[in-house]
């Protein structure tokens, strides 16, 4: 083990604290960091920054909450920490910090022993500001997780007007589409009427798989195309009709290939996303063993197509929901990915009643008897007026419906639980299976009854990490001979060496 293990490990050891600030200077023009401690601290000659103070003005080093439980169920929706951090200026020698732009700027803690070299201390948070406080004797800084980058737009390009791929004047400061993993029916942009070509993703693609007018599919050729048929450019994300359309016009594509590699799961998906259209000066670092983990385990097709005006954290969040994934940032600040999952067998930590300062049983929803899934969805559905004459009355019908659903029931389940529920999860599945899969893996978890706990204990914080699995006894709840439960939502003060688990199970 480490000194680091060590020191987490011992309940009596001494913490110490280091906090970077980086706010942002406006007569520099450029972010400064500003270092503190909670008792003093100088980086040796060789360290990385070498010969520096962290002066000693802490006095509250991390109060840092996350969540993975909202609304009284798990979902893979995420949930954006905060937190705060405290600083002494009963003399004043702060205040010329309130010049200093603190929003969306990075700030660190990092947390050692006494004896510890700062090459030993480990990064607790690694985070943003939400801002910064001052009264006559304290400056607080209001602390977010990096998934505050994910509140803004998704990096786009937009049409010039100019003709050709720069698209037609009527496209002109419009956003170009994008295309990720394998989307159906998409509403292609006509970006050139005078070559009949249409554009489907902002940069290369794997293919573009189908074209459709008004529901009736064309013939794809090598060559220039002629009336009924459609060639390809997938390096430019484009398609060329032969002839004028008589609709709409929508295909099937696996698009973006960034760098020339295509995904399509999950976890590939959010992590091309993150890494290569984030709204954000500085890249968004990753756990790539964890994600690349996280695909091979579930390797389900899915794919987005982005409309205008979405968010980062919508797209996220919709592919996360795909597979009951959830994902966030670790105290490293490095993006991380899991997986909605019952209790594991092992737990990691144990807990007892003299650990417990206060117990409160936590509302959760009824159980689901019910779970359906929705897949396969149609970007652009047409109703039968925008269809062909040509095309079939099955897939004149399939056309209107924007998605499939595939559903696991337990009918049991209402006669014990009469008031128990139906539940429906939009989703970007492309596959039947995959989703019938998820069906039955969501009505596992949700159709069992289940119990939530909010519990404060008087031990260490920063030893768990969302996801994983603890132990609670407890003489009352039901919790006599112990029971496993998910952590799913923790508040971590250092001041006072408590934590807050929320517990699920």
């Amino acid at each position: 083990m480490s000194a680091f293990d060590d020191l987490i490990a011992d309940p009596l050891a001494r913490r110490r604290y280091l906090v970077i600030l980086e706010p942002y200077d406006p007569a520099l023009e450029t972010t400064a960091p500003h270092y503190f401690s909670d008792d003093g601290f100088v980086t040796g000659r060789t360290d990385t920054p070498a010969d520096t103070y962290f002066a000693p003005r802490l006095l509250a080093a991390l109060n840092f909450e996350r969540q993975l439980f909202a609304g009284g169920q798990l979902s893979g929706r995420s949930v954006p920490g905060a937190g705060t951090l405290l600083l002494n200026n009963a003399d004043g020698l702060l205040d010329p910090m309130t010049a200093l732009a603190f929003d969306g700027r990075r700030v660190r803690v990092l947390l050692g022993g006494e004896d510890f070299v700062y090459s030993e201390f480990e990064t607790i948070f690694d985070g943003t500001a939400d801002g910064a406080e001052f009264d006559d004797i304290s400056v607080t800084v209001r602390l977010r997780d990096l998934q505050s980058r994910f509140e803004a737009g998704i990096e786009r390009g937009t049409y010039g007007g100019t003709g050709g791929l720069d698209g037609r004047i009527g496209l002109k400061d419009r956003e170009k589409p994008l295309a990720f993993g394998r989307v159906y029916h998409v509403p292609a942009v006509l970006v050139d009427p005078a070559t009949l070509t249409y554009q489907v993703h902002d940069g290369a693609i794997e293919d573009v798989d189908a074209v459709y007018d008004a529901g009736l599919a064309l013939t794809r050729v090598g060559g220039a195309p002629s009336a009924g048929q459609f060639s390809v450019d997938t390096a430019a994300g484009t398609f060329r009709l032969g002839a004028s359309a008589a609709g709409t016009v929508t295909a099937d594509v696996r698009g973006d290939k960034a760098g020339g590699v295509y995904v399509e799961t999950v976890a590939g998906l959010i992590a091309r996303l993150v890494t290569t259209r984030t709204l954000t000066e500085d890249p968004i670092p990753i756990d790539a063993a964890g994600f690349a983990a996280f695909a091979a385990a579930h390797d389900d097709r899915v794919g987005v197509w982005v409309r205008e005006g979405s968010t980062m954290g919508e797209i996220l969040d919709a592919l996360a929901d795909s597979v009951g994934a959830h994902y966030g940032f670790n105290r490293a600040g490095r993006m991380t990915i899991g997986r909605v999952e019952a209790p594991g067998e092992t737990p990691v930590a144990a807990y007892y009643d003299f650990h417990v300062l206060d117990l409160e049983r936590l509302a959760v929803a009824r159980p689901v008897w019910r779970q359906s899934v929705e897949y396969r969805r149609y970007w652009q559905p047409l109703d039968a007026a925008f269809v062909a004459g040509a095309v079939g009355e099955e897939a004149r019908a399939d056309l209107a419906e924007p998605v499939r659903v595939e559903a696991a029931a337990d009918p049991a389940l209402r006669i014990r639980h009469p008031l128990s529920e139906e539940a429906v999860v939009a989703t970007l599945l492309t596959e039947a299976a995959s989703a019938e899969d998820e069906a039955a893996r969501l009505l596992s978890i949700f159709g069992a009854g289940r119990v939530a706990f909010r519990v404060l204990l008087k031990t260490q914080p920063f030893a768990l990490e969302l996801g994983q699995t603890v132990r609670l006894t407890y003489p009352r709840h039901g919790l006599a001979e112990g029971r496993n439960l998910v952590v799913v939502g923790m508040v971590e003060d250092s001041a006072v060496n408590e934590i807050t688990l929320d517990l699920w199970g």
